[in-house]
């Protein structure tokens, strides 16, 4: 009896999911190799490293063997490959099953010593060079101000406090800072990697 219970408890478990992400489906082929698009798209400077910061080793993570920002950049400009290339050509050139674009649509940020507030609208689209089209997307907006993250005023109560703070279980951590928009978009990048399914 002991036995029957112990194993159907161990079922249960297994059935369960704790913490984590739950990864959007992919369409089509899981790609293996995954080239990232040197653009941010919408960004200013389009180019900039700051947009692709954590990026690769995020995508690292989940399985993909990565083509760089860098390193696609660098193959795309020494081909022959017109305007006008098909994304079949494209992943041919970069030997890669497809083609991880980031688009952003807004991202401001500003402090000197630390971030102090920032707000983002970015979506990734993982685009199939084997001719299966956009295969999975995410999208990610939101802001973050450093106020949240200062301490209350001790000399009042925790009802005087303008702003109450935000509860967080024993053992867990309070607001997370950064320390400048490169450490905010390493941080959104792994956010985003988590939701694309591990290969």
């Amino acid at each position: 009896m002991k036995r029957r219970a112990a194993l159907l408890l161990l079922g249960c478990l297994g059935a369960c999911r704790i913490g984590g992400v739950e990864p959007l489906p992919i369409t089509g082929e899981v790609p293996q190799v995954v080239a990232i698009w040197p653009l941010a798209v919408g960004a200013s400077p389009p180019e900039a490293d700051l947009w692709f910061t954590g990026l690769a080793s995020a995508l690292g993570r989940r399985g993909y063997r990565v083509v760089t920002h860098g390193v696609t950049r660098e193959v795309l400009s020494s081909s022959d490959l017109t305007a006008g290339a098909t994304d079949s050509h494209i992943g041919r050139a970069l030997r890669a099953d497809a083609v991880l674009r980031l688009e952003v649509r807004a991202f401001e940020a500003d402090g000197t010593r630390a971030l102090q507030h920032a707000e983002w609208d970015l979506e990734w689209h993982l685009v199939s060079t084997r001719g299966h089209g956009t295969q999975w997307s995410y999208q990610h907006t939101g802001t973050y101000n450093q106020a949240a993250r200062l301490p209350r005023n001790p000399g009042r109560r925790i009802e005087e406090q303008r702003d109450m703070p935000d509860i967080v279980p024993v053992g867990g951590r309070g607001p997370r800072g950064f320390r400048d928009p490169a450490e905010l978009l390493a941080h959104l990048h792994n956010t985003a990697m988590e939701h694309l399914p591990k290969k």
